[in-house]
Protein backbone atom coordinates (compact mmCIF):
# COMPACT_ATOMS: atom_id res chain seq x y z
CA UNK A 1 0.00 0.00 0.00
CA UNK A 2 1.64 3.76 -0.87
CA UNK A 3 2.40 6.14 2.36
CA UNK A 4 2.98 10.02 1.67
CA UNK A 5 6.27 8.79 1.89
CA UNK A 6 5.72 7.56 -1.95
CA UNK A 7 6.21 10.20 -4.85
CA UNK A 8 3.62 11.37 -7.38
CA UNK A 9 5.42 9.25 -9.74
CA UNK A 10 5.83 6.35 -7.86
CA UNK A 11 2.47 5.91 -7.13
CA UNK A 12 0.89 7.60 -10.73
CA UNK A 13 3.37 4.97 -12.52
CA UNK A 14 1.54 1.72 -11.24
CA UNK A 15 -1.20 0.23 -13.00
CA UNK A 16 -3.93 0.81 -12.33
CA UNK A 17 -3.64 4.11 -11.05
CA UNK A 18 -2.13 5.97 -13.97
CA UNK A 19 -5.07 5.25 -16.12
CA UNK A 20 -7.93 5.25 -13.10
CA UNK A 21 -7.05 7.56 -10.35
CA UNK A 22 -9.45 10.11 -11.87
CA UNK A 23 -12.81 7.73 -11.40
CA UNK A 24 -11.70 8.22 -7.13
CA UNK A 25 -9.93 11.52 -7.27
CA UNK A 26 -10.81 14.36 -9.64
CA UNK A 27 -8.33 14.46 -12.46
CA UNK A 28 -8.58 18.72 -12.80
CA UNK A 29 -7.26 18.55 -8.56
CA UNK A 30 -4.20 16.92 -9.95
CA UNK A 31 -3.61 19.10 -12.07
CA UNK A 32 -2.41 21.51 -9.11
CA UNK A 33 0.56 19.08 -9.36
CA UNK A 34 3.24 20.87 -11.87
CA UNK A 35 6.13 18.33 -13.36
CA UNK A 36 8.52 19.98 -11.19
CA UNK A 37 7.09 18.06 -8.22
CA UNK A 38 6.55 14.99 -9.59
CA UNK A 39 9.63 13.33 -8.29
CA UNK A 40 8.34 14.69 -4.97
CA UNK A 41 6.91 12.75 -2.03
CA UNK A 42 3.13 13.27 -1.26
CA UNK A 43 4.47 14.54 2.08
CA UNK A 44 6.05 17.22 0.04
CA UNK A 45 3.36 18.20 -2.04
CA UNK A 46 1.22 18.97 0.48
CA UNK A 47 3.42 21.58 1.68
CA UNK A 48 4.55 22.69 -1.78
CA UNK A 49 1.16 22.67 -3.43
CA UNK A 50 -1.76 24.05 -2.66
CA UNK A 51 -5.86 23.32 -4.04
CA UNK A 52 -7.70 25.80 -5.76
CA UNK A 53 -9.20 27.44 -2.65
CA UNK A 54 -6.20 27.72 -1.01
CA UNK A 55 -5.65 24.69 1.47
CA UNK A 56 -2.80 22.05 1.37
CA UNK A 57 -2.86 19.83 -1.44
CA UNK A 58 -4.76 16.58 -0.42
CA UNK A 59 -2.32 14.25 -0.15
CA UNK A 60 -4.07 11.72 2.02
CA UNK A 61 -7.41 12.01 -0.18
CA UNK A 62 -4.93 11.43 -2.80
CA UNK A 63 -3.02 8.43 -1.30
CA UNK A 64 -5.95 6.68 -0.19
CA UNK A 65 -7.37 7.01 -3.73
CA UNK A 66 -4.43 4.90 -5.65
CA UNK A 67 -4.51 2.42 -2.14
CA UNK A 68 -8.32 2.08 -3.04
CA UNK A 69 -7.80 1.23 -6.84
CA UNK A 70 -5.03 -1.30 -5.86
CA UNK A 71 -7.37 -2.72 -3.85
CA UNK A 72 -9.92 -2.97 -6.21
CA UNK A 73 -6.81 -4.64 -8.76
CA UNK A 74 -5.12 -6.93 -6.35
CA UNK A 75 -7.45 -7.90 -3.80
CA UNK A 76 -10.71 -7.70 -5.54
CA UNK A 77 -11.96 -6.38 -2.10
CA UNK A 78 -14.47 -3.62 -4.07
CA UNK A 79 -15.59 -3.70 -7.37
CA UNK A 80 -16.96 -1.81 -10.22
CA UNK A 81 -19.80 -2.59 -12.05
CA UNK A 82 -20.75 -1.12 -15.58
CA UNK A 83 -24.48 -0.81 -15.47
CA UNK A 84 -25.18 -0.27 -19.13
CA UNK A 85 -23.15 -2.91 -19.90
CA UNK A 86 -24.90 -5.78 -17.78
CA UNK A 87 -22.98 -8.66 -19.87
CA UNK A 88 -19.78 -7.44 -18.14
CA UNK A 89 -21.32 -7.09 -14.85
CA UNK A 90 -20.33 -9.87 -12.72
CA UNK A 91 -23.46 -9.46 -10.31
CA UNK A 92 -26.08 -8.55 -13.69
CA UNK A 93 -24.90 -11.31 -15.71
CA UNK A 94 -26.70 -13.65 -17.09
CA UNK A 95 -24.10 -16.44 -16.77
CA UNK A 96 -23.58 -15.66 -12.89
CA UNK A 97 -26.94 -16.78 -10.76
CA UNK A 98 -28.18 -14.65 -7.51
CA UNK A 99 -26.86 -17.37 -5.28
CA UNK A 100 -23.83 -18.02 -7.38
CA UNK A 101 -20.32 -16.56 -6.75
CA UNK A 102 -19.30 -13.82 -8.63
CA UNK A 103 -16.15 -13.36 -10.86
CA UNK A 104 -13.00 -11.90 -9.66
CA UNK A 105 -14.73 -8.56 -11.29
CA UNK A 106 -11.23 -6.64 -11.77
CA UNK A 107 -12.97 -4.41 -14.57
CA UNK A 108 -11.51 -0.81 -13.55
CA UNK A 109 -12.81 1.50 -16.11
CA UNK A 110 -10.22 4.15 -17.60
CA UNK A 111 -10.85 7.75 -15.96
CA UNK A 112 -12.66 10.57 -17.60
CA UNK A 113 -14.59 8.81 -20.55
CA UNK A 114 -17.90 10.00 -19.80
CA UNK A 115 -20.01 7.83 -21.93
CA UNK A 116 -22.65 4.95 -21.19
CA UNK A 117 -19.84 2.17 -21.60
CA UNK A 118 -18.12 3.92 -18.12
CA UNK A 119 -21.33 4.57 -16.55
CA UNK A 120 -20.80 2.19 -13.09
CA UNK A 121 -21.20 1.68 -9.25
CA UNK A 122 -18.27 0.71 -7.16
CA UNK A 123 -18.92 -1.21 -3.96
CA UNK A 124 -17.34 -3.51 -1.83
CA UNK A 125 -16.90 -7.03 -3.44
CA UNK A 126 -20.00 -9.12 -1.87
CA UNK A 127 -17.69 -12.39 -1.95
CA UNK A 128 -14.49 -10.70 -1.03
CA UNK A 129 -16.09 -7.68 1.88
CA UNK A 130 -19.29 -6.50 1.64
CA UNK A 131 -18.90 -3.52 3.61
CA UNK A 132 -15.32 -2.85 2.41
CA UNK A 133 -15.92 0.99 2.75
CA UNK A 134 -16.61 0.94 6.75
CA UNK A 135 -13.53 -1.29 6.89
CA UNK A 136 -11.06 1.14 4.95
CA UNK A 137 -12.37 4.27 6.51
CA UNK A 138 -10.10 6.87 7.11
CA UNK A 139 -9.67 9.27 10.15
CA UNK A 140 -11.26 11.73 8.07
CA UNK A 141 -14.49 9.94 7.42
CA UNK A 142 -14.88 9.22 11.33
CA UNK A 143 -17.26 12.13 13.18
CA UNK A 144 -15.14 13.70 15.95
CA UNK A 145 -18.13 12.63 18.19
CA UNK A 146 -19.87 9.41 19.53
CA UNK A 147 -22.29 8.23 16.58
CA UNK A 148 -25.63 7.38 18.01
CA UNK A 149 -27.89 7.65 15.70
CA UNK A 150 -28.21 4.19 14.47
CA UNK A 151 -27.47 1.03 17.49
CA UNK A 152 -24.47 -0.49 16.98
CA UNK A 153 -25.83 -4.12 17.19
CA UNK A 154 -28.14 -3.12 13.86
CA UNK A 155 -25.48 -1.30 11.75
CA UNK A 156 -22.44 -4.56 12.59
CA UNK A 157 -25.28 -7.69 13.46
CA UNK A 158 -27.33 -7.46 10.55
CA UNK A 159 -27.35 -9.80 7.64
CA UNK A 160 -29.98 -7.39 5.68
CA UNK A 161 -28.74 -3.92 5.20
CA UNK A 162 -30.25 -1.07 4.00
CA UNK A 163 -28.73 0.40 0.47
CA UNK A 164 -27.21 3.94 -0.48
CA UNK A 165 -26.24 5.23 -3.83
CA UNK A 166 -24.15 8.24 -3.41
CA UNK A 167 -24.03 10.76 -6.64
CA UNK A 168 -21.08 12.96 -6.16
CA UNK A 169 -21.60 16.88 -6.86
CA UNK A 170 -19.88 18.87 -9.31
CA UNK A 171 -22.22 20.78 -11.11
CA UNK A 172 -22.77 18.12 -13.40
CA UNK A 173 -18.99 19.41 -15.24
CA UNK A 174 -16.93 17.52 -13.09
CA UNK A 175 -17.51 14.47 -9.97
CA UNK A 176 -15.86 14.99 -6.69
CA UNK A 177 -15.80 11.39 -5.89
CA UNK A 178 -13.55 11.80 -3.22
CA UNK A 179 -15.07 14.14 -0.54
CA UNK A 180 -18.39 13.45 -1.67
CA UNK A 181 -18.45 10.24 -2.63
CA UNK A 182 -15.47 7.87 -1.13
CA UNK A 183 -15.62 9.57 2.40
CA UNK A 184 -19.98 9.47 2.63
CA UNK A 185 -19.43 5.61 1.88
CA UNK A 186 -17.22 4.94 4.61
CA UNK A 187 -19.45 7.35 6.92
CA UNK A 188 -22.44 5.54 6.38
CA UNK A 189 -21.23 2.01 5.99
CA UNK A 190 -19.41 2.40 9.36
CA UNK A 191 -22.18 4.26 11.86
CA UNK A 192 -24.82 3.99 9.88
CA UNK A 193 -25.00 -0.06 8.81
CA UNK A 194 -25.51 0.72 5.09
CA UNK A 195 -24.20 -1.16 2.02
CA UNK A 196 -22.83 1.95 0.00
CA UNK A 197 -22.25 2.54 -3.43
CA UNK A 198 -20.74 5.19 -5.40
CA UNK A 199 -22.43 5.99 -8.70
CA UNK A 200 -20.19 7.88 -11.62
CA UNK A 201 -22.68 9.31 -13.79
CA UNK A 202 -22.78 11.31 -17.70
CA UNK A 203 -21.65 14.82 -17.26
CA UNK A 204 -21.59 17.49 -19.80
CA UNK A 205 -21.79 17.22 -23.07
CA UNK A 206 -24.41 14.45 -21.89
CA UNK A 207 -27.38 16.02 -21.23
CA UNK A 208 -31.03 15.35 -19.84
CA UNK A 209 -31.98 13.00 -19.24
CA UNK A 210 -29.09 10.68 -19.59
CA UNK A 211 -27.43 11.60 -16.08
CA UNK A 212 -31.20 10.74 -14.49
CA UNK A 213 -31.65 7.23 -16.77
CA UNK A 214 -27.84 6.53 -15.18
CA UNK A 215 -29.14 7.03 -11.40
CA UNK A 216 -32.74 5.15 -12.64
CA UNK A 217 -30.52 2.39 -13.62
CA UNK A 218 -28.77 2.12 -10.57
CA UNK A 219 -31.66 1.85 -8.66
CA UNK A 220 -33.44 -0.35 -10.73
CA UNK A 221 -29.85 -2.64 -10.56
CA UNK A 222 -29.65 -2.61 -6.50
CA UNK A 223 -33.14 -3.21 -6.01
CA UNK A 224 -32.80 -6.40 -9.01
CA UNK A 225 -30.06 -7.57 -7.17
CA UNK A 226 -30.67 -7.02 -3.36
CA UNK A 227 -30.28 -11.00 -2.33
CA UNK A 228 -26.52 -10.83 -3.87
CA UNK A 229 -25.80 -7.32 -2.01
CA UNK A 230 -27.51 -8.72 1.13
CA UNK A 231 -30.06 -5.56 1.05
CA UNK A 232 -33.41 -4.57 1.80
CA UNK A 233 -34.90 -3.72 -1.63
CA UNK A 234 -37.64 -1.63 0.36
CA UNK A 235 -34.87 0.32 2.32
CA UNK A 236 -32.88 2.17 -0.77
CA UNK A 237 -31.55 5.97 0.09
CA UNK A 238 -30.44 7.95 -2.57
CA UNK A 239 -27.82 10.76 -1.20
CA UNK A 240 -26.26 13.25 -3.35
CA UNK A 241 -24.31 16.80 -3.49
CA UNK A 242 -24.90 19.86 -4.93
CA UNK A 243 -25.68 18.83 -8.73
CA UNK A 244 -25.59 15.63 -7.87
CA UNK A 245 -28.35 16.47 -4.81
CA UNK A 246 -30.55 17.69 -7.80
CA UNK A 247 -29.88 14.39 -9.92
CA UNK A 248 -31.25 12.74 -6.62
CA UNK A 249 -34.09 14.74 -5.96
CA UNK A 250 -35.29 14.96 -10.00
CA UNK A 251 -35.15 11.40 -10.27
CA UNK A 252 -37.45 10.66 -7.25
CA UNK A 253 -40.39 12.27 -9.42
CA UNK A 254 -39.24 11.45 -12.65
CA UNK A 255 -38.56 7.60 -11.59
CA UNK A 256 -41.62 6.33 -13.55
CA UNK A 257 -40.57 8.18 -16.83
CA UNK A 258 -36.78 7.55 -16.38
CA UNK A 259 -37.37 3.54 -15.58
CA UNK A 260 -39.30 2.98 -19.38
CA UNK A 261 -36.17 5.26 -21.17
CA UNK A 262 -33.96 2.86 -19.38
CA UNK A 263 -35.44 -0.74 -20.53
CA UNK A 264 -36.05 0.63 -24.21
CA UNK A 265 -32.24 1.62 -24.24
CA UNK A 266 -31.01 -1.77 -22.37
CA UNK A 267 -33.18 -3.62 -25.26
CA UNK A 268 -30.99 -1.48 -27.82
CA UNK A 269 -28.37 -2.25 -26.29
CA UNK A 270 -29.53 -6.37 -26.85
CA UNK A 271 -29.33 -6.82 -22.86
CA UNK A 272 -30.24 -10.20 -22.05
CA UNK A 273 -33.98 -11.12 -21.38
CA UNK A 274 -33.47 -12.29 -18.37
CA UNK A 275 -31.69 -8.68 -17.08
CA UNK A 276 -34.75 -7.05 -18.52
CA UNK A 277 -37.42 -9.33 -17.03
CA UNK A 278 -35.63 -8.15 -13.64
CA UNK A 279 -35.66 -4.61 -14.28
CA UNK A 280 -39.10 -4.56 -15.45
CA UNK A 281 -40.03 -6.13 -11.97
CA UNK A 282 -38.47 -3.43 -10.21
CA UNK A 283 -38.99 0.11 -9.41
CA UNK A 284 -36.52 2.90 -9.85
CA UNK A 285 -38.38 5.07 -6.81
CA UNK A 286 -36.01 5.38 -4.23
CA UNK A 287 -37.50 4.97 -0.62
CA UNK A 288 -35.56 7.44 0.84
CA UNK A 289 -33.64 10.69 -0.90
CA UNK A 290 -30.84 12.69 0.96
CA UNK A 291 -29.30 15.67 0.04
CA UNK A 292 -26.11 17.57 0.58
CA UNK A 293 -26.54 21.28 -0.10
CA UNK A 294 -28.74 21.03 -3.48
CA UNK A 295 -29.47 22.44 -6.22
CA UNK A 296 -33.46 22.41 -6.38
CA UNK A 297 -34.73 25.30 -8.41
CA UNK A 298 -33.97 26.55 -12.34
CA UNK A 299 -36.42 29.50 -11.78
CA UNK A 300 -34.82 31.30 -9.41
CA UNK A 301 -31.78 31.87 -7.10
CA UNK A 302 -29.91 28.97 -8.96
CA UNK A 303 -26.69 27.80 -9.93
CA UNK A 304 -26.13 28.60 -13.29
CA UNK A 305 -23.68 26.05 -13.94
CA UNK A 306 -25.54 23.08 -13.34
CA UNK A 307 -28.69 24.68 -15.38
CA UNK A 308 -26.79 25.15 -18.60
CA UNK A 309 -24.55 21.96 -18.11
CA UNK A 310 -27.69 19.52 -17.59
CA UNK A 311 -29.76 21.06 -20.01
CA UNK A 312 -27.59 22.89 -23.23
CA UNK A 313 -30.14 25.88 -21.63
CA UNK A 314 -33.05 23.97 -23.72
CA UNK A 315 -35.41 26.67 -21.97
CA UNK A 316 -38.45 24.06 -22.19
CA UNK A 317 -36.63 22.25 -19.61
CA UNK A 318 -36.52 25.34 -16.75
CA UNK A 319 -39.41 24.32 -15.24
CA UNK A 320 -39.74 20.60 -16.13
CA UNK A 321 -36.24 20.11 -14.10
CA UNK A 322 -36.99 22.46 -11.13
CA UNK A 323 -37.99 20.17 -8.78
CA UNK A 324 -40.18 22.31 -6.26
CA UNK A 325 -42.76 22.10 -8.16
CA UNK A 326 -43.07 18.42 -8.89
CA UNK A 327 -43.22 17.43 -5.24
CA UNK A 328 -46.59 15.39 -4.42
CA UNK A 329 -47.71 13.22 -1.78
CA UNK A 330 -46.19 9.81 -3.21
CA UNK A 331 -42.51 11.69 -3.11
CA UNK A 332 -39.85 9.81 -0.77
CA UNK A 333 -38.69 10.98 2.49
CA UNK A 334 -36.62 13.65 2.20
CA UNK A 335 -33.01 14.62 4.56
CA UNK A 336 -31.70 17.93 3.49
CA UNK A 337 -29.20 20.76 4.56
CA UNK A 338 -27.60 23.97 3.19
CA UNK A 339 -25.58 26.48 4.96
CA UNK A 340 -26.70 29.70 4.82
CA UNK A 341 -23.58 31.65 3.78
CA UNK A 342 -23.49 29.09 0.76
CA UNK A 343 -22.05 31.11 -2.35
CA UNK A 344 -22.41 28.99 -4.83
CA UNK A 345 -25.84 27.41 -4.49
CA UNK A 346 -28.09 29.67 -2.48
CA UNK A 347 -29.38 27.85 0.54
CA UNK A 348 -33.30 29.40 -0.70
CA UNK A 349 -33.00 26.22 -3.49
CA UNK A 350 -33.35 23.72 0.44
CA UNK A 351 -35.91 26.56 1.80
CA UNK A 352 -37.81 26.44 -1.23
CA UNK A 353 -37.93 22.25 -1.24
CA UNK A 354 -38.51 22.27 2.26
CA UNK A 355 -42.13 24.41 1.71
CA UNK A 356 -42.78 22.15 -1.20
CA UNK A 357 -42.64 19.20 1.04
CA UNK A 358 -44.53 20.78 3.72
CA UNK A 359 -47.33 21.37 1.59
CA UNK A 360 -47.53 17.94 -0.12
CA UNK A 361 -47.14 16.61 3.55
CA UNK A 362 -43.85 14.32 2.77
CA UNK A 363 -41.88 13.52 5.32
CA UNK A 364 -38.72 15.80 5.74
CA UNK A 365 -35.93 16.97 7.89
CA UNK A 366 -34.37 19.97 6.14
CA UNK A 367 -31.99 21.96 8.02
CA UNK A 368 -29.80 25.14 7.26
CA UNK A 369 -26.74 26.14 9.30
CA UNK A 370 -25.27 29.15 9.60
CA UNK A 371 -21.91 28.72 8.05
CA UNK A 372 -19.78 26.72 6.25
CA UNK A 373 -20.35 27.79 2.59
CA UNK A 374 -20.48 25.03 -0.37
CA UNK A 375 -18.59 21.56 -1.00
CA UNK A 376 -18.42 21.07 2.66
CA UNK A 377 -18.79 17.13 2.41
CA UNK A 378 -18.92 15.74 5.91
CA UNK A 379 -18.07 19.08 6.93
CA UNK A 380 -16.98 18.30 10.60
CA UNK A 381 -15.28 21.54 10.97
CA UNK A 382 -17.91 23.77 10.24
CA UNK A 383 -21.50 24.53 11.74
CA UNK A 384 -22.97 21.65 10.05
CA UNK A 385 -20.60 19.18 12.00
CA UNK A 386 -23.52 17.15 12.69
CA UNK A 387 -25.86 16.76 9.74
CA UNK A 388 -24.69 13.45 8.22
CA UNK A 389 -25.91 12.13 12.14
CA UNK A 390 -29.39 14.24 11.83
CA UNK A 391 -29.61 11.83 8.64
CA UNK A 392 -28.78 8.59 10.02
CA UNK A 393 -31.06 9.06 12.61
CA UNK A 394 -34.25 10.42 10.13
CA UNK A 395 -33.52 7.48 7.91
CA UNK A 396 -33.33 5.10 10.28
CA UNK A 397 -36.50 5.96 11.48
CA UNK A 398 -38.10 6.60 8.26
CA UNK A 399 -36.89 3.64 5.96
CA UNK A 400 -38.20 0.85 8.80
CA UNK A 401 -42.15 2.49 7.62
CA UNK A 402 -42.48 4.30 4.67
CA UNK A 403 -40.67 1.44 2.25
CA UNK A 404 -44.20 -0.06 1.53
CA UNK A 405 -44.44 -2.29 -1.13
CA UNK A 406 -41.91 -1.25 -3.49
CA UNK A 407 -40.39 -4.29 -5.08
Amino acid sequence: MFTKNDTFEQIMNTEPVKRAIGNLFPTCWLERIDAKHYSHTMRQIEAEVQMEWGVPFLSDAFVESANLLMETSVNHRFLFLPLWNPEMCPIASPDSADNCPTSSGNWIPDADRNCADTVWLFTGHPDHDATAFAHTAASASVPPYPSKAVPLEERTGNSIRPAVIICPGGGYEMLSTYSEGIQLAQRLERDGGYKAFILSYRITPNYYPLPQMDLALAVLHVRAFASRYQIDPNRILITGSSAGGHLCASEAFLQESLKTLVLTELASRSAAPDILKKYEACSARPDGVGLLYPVISFLSEYHQGSYCNLTGQQEGLREALSVETHITSDYPPVYAFANEDDGCVPASNTKRLEEALVKADVAHLCQIFPTGDHGVGLGYDCSCSTWSEQMLAFFHQELQTAAGTYK
